[in-house]
């Protein structure tokens, strides 16, 4: 099987071996990419389950979990019974996309479509207001400031996308669509020009929302990408379970 960049790049993350995506099984890692994170994250792909967590949390883990496969390992609910009073909640399932290059669908020019600079910086502003602050967070644009762009009608944003890096050459398109302009294809035509730059950039374009997320998730595949793995988080109470 060939080893591609979201093979290798979701590796180092988790701190397993690329050529060992395609092993099923399930193993446990202290966090990498997830350091500082007070919860621990499972992330599927294929058949292949890794499970990233706080070192004081992988050994009990491992006793916790013998037995179980991997669909219950992903199962909010069973993860939620089995951490008891340590559990405080849980983000997922999570559907996690990767796009070849070639595989972009590239479109027909978007006129409304263009690249933010300094001068539109009121206009923003007046759309991050209308979207209200919890969209605005929850959207991932406050640390998306590469390849900004922005749909604008009559003056006015009615979408605003841009690029987050993660970690190297790796990152995500961060997209939200004013509430009176959505399923008009605003949120994709500013992703796509965003992607468009980040892959002429070289970049690794990743894709994350929750599987919930239905309008998210057909935005990806509309952009060409496919699902690669799906994940869920827990954050937990402590650190390391008590002695």
């Amino acid at each position: 099987m060939e080893v591609t960049r979201d093979d290798v790049f979701w590796a180092e993350f988790l701190g397993v071996k690329p050529e060992d995506w395609s092993t099923p099984g399930i193993v446990y890692r202290s966090h990498v990419g997830l350091s500082g994170f007070r919860g621990f994250w499972c992330f599927r792909r294929g058949e292949r389950v890794v499970v990233s967590a706080p070192s004081g949390w992988v050994e009990r883990m491992r006793l916790m979990f013998a037995g179980w496969d991997q669909a219950r390992i992903m199962d909010p609910t069973s993860l939620a019974g089995a951490f008891g009073a340590d559990f405080e909640r849980s983000i997922g399932p999570a559907f996690q996309g990767c796009l070849e290059p070639a595989q972009f669908i590239h479109a027909e020019g978007a006129p409304h479509v263009r690249g933010l600079g300094p001068s539109d910086v009121a206009a923003v502003d007046l759309f991050r207001v209308a979207c209200g602050a919890s969209a605005w967070d929850a959207s991932g644009l406050a640390e998306a400031d590469l390849w900004r762009h922005a749909h604008f009608q009559d003056g006015k944003v009615t979408a605003v996308a841009g690029y987050r890096r993660r970690r190297g050459r790796a990152g995500d398109p961060c997209v939200l669509t004013h509430p009176e302009f959505r399923g008009q294809g605003q949120g994709a035509a500013v992703t796509r020009a965003v992607v468009s730059e980040a892959l002429s950039n070289g970049e690794l374009v990743l894709y994350q929302t929750l599987e919930s997320n239905h309008a998210a998730v057909r935005l990806a595949l509309s952009l060409g990408f496919e699902r690669y793995a799906n994940h869920v988080a827990v954050r937990l109470k402590r650190d390391a379970p008590e002695p």
